[in-house]
């Protein structure tokens, strides 16, 4: 998980990770005040002691520094962002970012100066027994929406950048009770202590019997709030002039074409990313990322006009590079057509509209994934199922498939595909290949248990008892919806498939009950030192290729791997 967090953190261009970098140090500094909130169920001293840890930090040069440096750096990029906006048309949780994001200074700046962060000549120190007198409970409202807009914006924003990821798809569950449980305890916390606070009578620092500020306290206060306000305004209303000026200049006559294969033909001005010309022109092109150069799926082949366009950016470069992209192909999101373009959609959109749900977004349009591939075969199984009538075949293979899959799944694979009288798992693991490939030999392990009990049940219908032939590889593949229509279903594809199909067929001819790479067996903590290597040709494969053979999965042992 570690290094999947710097390849994100290293994603995308340099004003996204700037970005969302800034807005990691501010969902930590809003997690942690939300969380020093919540210890107000046990006590105001115990949010006063909690606090004072808190402002060491965040107070200290350092941590002052790093807070507003992130604080104006993220107000400064969504503005900056929000300026180069060329159509209106956006996603869900762009909208949603954008919405939240001007709410946020208007509800915080009271909250601010009413908590004496604004005047700092007249010395008053933001205590909490101060803070929440004035919250609690006349503006408890109004403090309760900004927290909750603060809190989902900054879950919103995390959501959309790891949803991507195996470990965070996997823990989702816990995450989603974890995101709602701390407003539900900050807020409780602010009541339970705002009540407390309220018994106080008397409070230094310039507060009367109410254990408030003091009326000239409060109207300078008040007054510098609404000023900020104010200035928050003008900014926010420049801000939201540069696009509408930018969409007028858009909207201008034309001086560019875009046409698309399978496609229509649109005109623009220029200054548009390709992928903000498409939504424009309600043209439907897949973006999961929202543009950032962190996915490649909206990628498109120039076909005529490459000449015309600037040579790629550094994430542009590095995302084309990691894909293996040809030449001529492009991201959407980053180029800027200046001429008439040809270009060719790589992922195609319908694909998308065909999915379940709005979850679907990566199977759809495909995601590099990390996995174990296991390929199950009935040996002998066409000739038995000569002499067997239809309803028996069907009895006999949906006994068997039942057991299988129960093992797979307790293991935590799925599977991916049956195959005539064979099946395909696939096992995925936030630790990479080491989990999936132990999650799979743990697999292979309970199907052969499985496999016992199975022959016994059908001791009566069958003349020989099943045996089976399995395949195991593992390694970078692309996971998908694949198909058309109501047919496309997810799956897997990938030289590792292949060659874990191929394992199964040497399994077969070798008269061995598995055949599985060195690389998933050592990866598996599989003890080989008894089973031996042999180097193989596989087709497909250039140099030969290492490989476990296990003539009975009962023999073996699986160590434990840290």
């Amino acid at each position: 998980m570690g290094k999947d967090l710097i390849r994100l953190l290293g994603a995308g261009a340099w004003r996204d990770r700037l970005r969302l970098w800034s807005g990691l140090v501010l969902f930590l500094f809003a997690l942690t005040h939300f969380l020093n909130h919540a210890l107000g169920l046990w006590s105001l001293d115990a949010m006063m002691r909690a606090q004072l840890w808190r402002l060491a930090v965040t107070r200290s040069p350092p941590g002052f520094l790093v807070l507003t440096a992130a604080l104006l750096g993220h107000c400064a990029l969504a503005l900056a962002k929000l300026a180069g906006l060329r159509t209106l048309r956006l996603q869900r949780s762009e909208l949603w970012q954008g919405v939240s994001g001007f709410a946020i200074p208007f509800l915080l700046m009271p909250h601010l100066f009413e908590s004496g962060v604004g005047p700092r000549e007249m010395g008053i120190v933001a205590a909490y027994p101060t803070v929440l007198r004035v919250i609690w409970p006349a503006s408890m409202v109004w403090h309760s929406t900004l927290l909750l807009v603060v809190w989902l914006h900054g879950c919103v924003g995390l959501h959309y950048w790891l949803r991507g990821e195996t470990w965070y798809r996997r823990a989702s569950h816990v995450l989603a009770a974890l995101a709602a449980l701390v407003p539900a305890a900050a807020l409780a916390g602010v009541v339970s202590a705002g009540r407390e606070a309220a018994k106080l009578s008397e409070v230094s620092l310039g507060l009367g019997a109410t254990g408030a500020f003091s009326p000239a306290t409060r109207a300078v206060l008040s007054a510098e709030a609404k000023e900020a306000t104010t200035v928050s305004y003008i900014l926010v209303g420049l801000a939201l002039a540069i696009p509408v000026l930018a969409l007028w200049l858009v909207r201008r006559p034309s001086r560019l074409s875009v046409a698309y294969v399978d496609g229509p033909l649109v005109r623009s001005a220029t200054g548009s990313t390709l992928l903000e010309i498409s939504r424009a022109h309600r043209v439907p092109h897949l973006s999961v990322c929202g543009g950032k150069a962190r996915c490649s799926t909206c990628r498109v082949r120039i076909l005529e006009g490459a000449e015309t366009l600037e040579p790629p950016n550094e994430a542009e470069k590095r995302l084309l590079l990691r894909i293996g992209a040809a030449p001529d192909v492009r991201l959407a999101c980053q180029i800027r057509p200046s001429a008439s373009l040809k270009v060719a959609r790589l992922l195609k959109p319908e694909t998308l509209l065909s999915t379940p749900s709005h979850a679907s977004e990566f199977e759809a349009a495909g995601v590099d994934r990390v996995a174990a591939i296991l390929f199950i075969d009935i040996r002998g199984f066409t000739r038995l199922s000569q002499a067997k009538l239809a309803y028996d075949i069907v009895h006999i293979l949906n006994s068997f498939f039942a057991g299988v899959g129960r093992s797979i799944e307790a293991a935590g694979g799925r599977v991916d595909k049956y195959i005539g009288d064979g099946v395909m798992a696939v096992f995925d693991h936030p630790d990479g290949l080491k989990g999936a490939a132990r999650a799979a030999m743990e697999a292979v392990v309970a199907i052969d248990r499985e496999l016992t009990n199975i022959n016994q049940q059908l001791v009566d219908e069958i003349a020989e008892p099943l045996r089976l032939a399995m395949g195991l590889h593992g390694g970078r593949l692309v996971m998908g919806r694949i198909g058309w229509g109501a047919a496309a279903q997810p799956t897997v594809i990938g030289p590792a498939v292949n060659v874990a199909s191929r394992l199964e067929s040497l399994a077969k001819a070798e008269n061995v009950e598995l055949a599985l790479s060195r690389e998933c067996a050592v990866a598996a903590g599989l003890a080989i030192g008894g089973l031996g290597v042999q180097d193989v040709d596989i087709r497909g494969i250039d140099e030969p290729f290492p490989v476990v053979l296990v003539e009975r999965v009962a023999d073996l042992t699986l160590t434990r791997v840290e």
